[in-house]
């Protein structure tokens, strides 16, 4: 039996539905079917888009998300970025499924929400897994060149994990942009999506619980930090919310991961990338605190001290330290 796109998409579907293990995969036959997909295939596109909206909090529908009378409103797009994923051997075409996903404004089209999710959803699950798979490093190493201007040519092919975020606008808020626009400090869509989500109901508590934890990817960190620092002021409610979540529901993790920051950015005169974006996290809340008392807003806020002392004494607050 021959084993189509569809096949290989509902594969990915169904393991991002409850991802455990590597990424599957498997061949790309037959692409031009993947326009009108097999029952099964929507089916595992509705099945994922729910278990997503649980594990985010997000309701249902998520985010309030208005549904037509035949169901929810999801698209196309998590089914052919579940083939570019698990084709991704066959690179060339892998790009090609992930590049023709359709762009996405939340903030224009409240009904965009469920496709969003569905999104998310499969790229959440396959670039998290591609990373601690580790087999993507030589990959990120060549987008941080392109990105960087470094690259030798123009045509260095840009890596899958980043075509999947670029098409995944909940993922580069709630992970990352892609590191050509962290690099260029072209995140603009991605601060609007933040805003848009913050507007929808659960969008607040998802945003607060999703950029609260750390995580060993100094990008991610990085980003979460850039992006609490634009939202500081139009958006002080958010902030204490993930600080507060950062130092309740994740206080353990981040004094351990502090303490190891501190030791790093002491004792060595060129600072772990990791270590640096894991204190630099708490620069907006070190910023927020010069206004004003923190104690006040979010009595049950403590044990970030240490973090905004260290802010401080590396000047990780002011723009190009460290």
């Amino acid at each position: 039996m021959i084993v189509t796109a569809a096949a290989t998409a509902a594969r990915v579907l169904a393991w991002a539905a409850e991802p455990s293990g590597p990424v599957p995969d498997g061949p790309l036959w037959d692409v031009a079917a993947l326009a009108v997909p097999p029952d099964g295939v929507r089916d595992a596109v509705g099945q994922l888009a729910r278990c997503t909206a649980a594990r985010l909090g997000a309701g249902a529908p998520p985010f309030g998300a208005p549904t037509a009378i035949a169901g929810p409103r999801i698209g196309l797009g998590a089914v052919f970025l579940a083939a570019a994923a698990g084709g991704r051997r066959q690179a060339s075409v892998a790009a090609l499924l992930a590049g023709a996903v359709p762009p996405a404004t939340p903030s224009r089209n409240p009904g965009a929400w469920y496709d969003l999710v569905a999104r998310h959803g499969v790229v959440s699950a396959v670039v998290t897994a591609l990373a601690e798979a580790g087999g993507g490093s030589a990959s990120v190493g060549a987008a941080q060149a392109q990105a960087a201007g470094d690259a030798p040519d123009g045509n260095v092919p840009v890596p899958l994990p980043e075509l999947l975020l670029d098409a995944s606008p909940l993922t580069t808020v709630l992970y990352r942009p892609t590191l050509r626009a962290l690099h260029s400090d072209t995140t603009g869509q991605a601060v609007a999506t933040a805003v848009a989500l913050v507007a929808r109901p659960r969008g607040r508590a998802v945003l607060a619980a999703g950029l609260a934890g750390w995580t060993p990817h100094p990008h991610v960190l990085t980003w979460r930090a850039s992006l609490l620092a634009r939202l500081r002021h139009d958006q002080r409610d958010l902030l204490l919310d993930v600080y507060l979540a950062a130092r309740t529901r994740f206080a353990a993790d981040w004094d351990q991961r502090i303490s190891w920051a501190a030791r790093q950015v002491s004792m060595s005169a060129t600072a772990d990338p990791l270590a640096i974006a894991t204190l630099r996290f708490w620069a907006p809340l070190a910023a927020m605190e010069r206004e004003a008392p923190l104690s006040g807003p979010r009595p049950l806020m403590s044990g970030q001290d240490l973090a905004l002392t260290l802010v401080r004494r590396f000047r990780l607050d002011q723009a190009g330290a460290a």
